[in-house]
């Protein structure tokens, strides 16, 4: 049976241009590195790229459908795993880890004619330690917290919510000292956000914690400028944020 994975994705930039990483997260958790010991490409050039170099919403569904039609064909099950793709700089880059890789080029150009309309490079080489999958595919901190935030976005409108009115959002952040949590409340409070830090005696605790809020809207297009700027100025304090939640607002009819 195919595995079915935990896809996500997330923006970067990859040699300073704008990059979108789609990818297998759990991949290296259920599947054996040793395994599969050879990295192998396809890097297919789209045909209407957006000017930064992006997929354009015009190509959206010809690229689906190429996606679609080769991967299976590439890795069938037992042979491969598909990692994740990068789309930058007017290409599409897919990576598969493999047990050997002395035939992939041919079966490459043998599964490509079916889409004669795509130019196409391939190649592979030895990758027992998964570093493509490590360095490169997988989201560092910060990416992850992205990719968390839009998770609680969809929590939210599973539940009913619109995402579009705004609400206190609450916040938490972990520090390894006192002064390093109020120095964060005091810059904190700059960028607008109240303290609602419970007023106790944190002494003997590993963590000083803090939680403050905002009102604010989470919507996916916004919850990232709400959020990493927390993020960031946590760690600048020497912290860890903590994530965030708020109340469910029900759509009206």
């Amino acid at each position: 049976m195919a595995r079915e994975g935990r896809w996500n994705f997330y923006a970067l930039r990859v040699d300073d241009q704008p990059a979108s990483i789609y990818l297998d997260l759990s991949l290296a958790d259920e599947v054996s590195a040793d395994d599969y010991p050879v990295m192998a490409w396809l890097r297919v050039e789209m045909r209407e790229p957006r000017d930064d170099g992006l997929s354009s919403q015009q190509e959206f569904d010809a690229l689906v459908a190429l996606e679609d039609r080769v991967i299976p064909l590439l890795v069938p099950d037992g042979q491969g795993v598909y990692a994740g793709r990068n789309t930058s700089s007017g290409c599409r880059d897919f990576y598969f880890y493999l047990a050997q890789g002395d035939s992939w080029d041919a079966q490459v150009g043998w599964v490509m004619r079916a889409v004669p309309e795509y130019r196409y490079q391939s190649g592979h080489r030895p990758d027992s330690t998964w570093s493509a999958y490590h360095e490169f595919l997988y989201p560092g901190p910060r990416e992850r917290e992205s990719i968390e935030n839009r998770d609680v976005c969809a929590a939210l409108e599973d539940r009913g919510d619109a995402l579009q009115q705004p609400r206190d959002i609450d916040h938490w952040a972990y520090f390894p000292s006192a002064s390093a949590r109020d120095e964060f409340l005091q810059q904190a409070a700059v960028m607008g956000f109240e303290n609602r830090t419970p007023n106790r005696d944190d002494d003997g605790e590993q963590e000083w914690g803090a939680q403050v809020f905002r009102r604010d809207v989470p919507a996916y297009g916004a919850i990232d400028d709400i959020c990493l700027p927390l993020y960031d100025l946590a760690c600048e304090c020497g912290g860890r944020y903590g994530g965030w939640e708020c109340e469910v607002v029900p759509r009206t009819s």
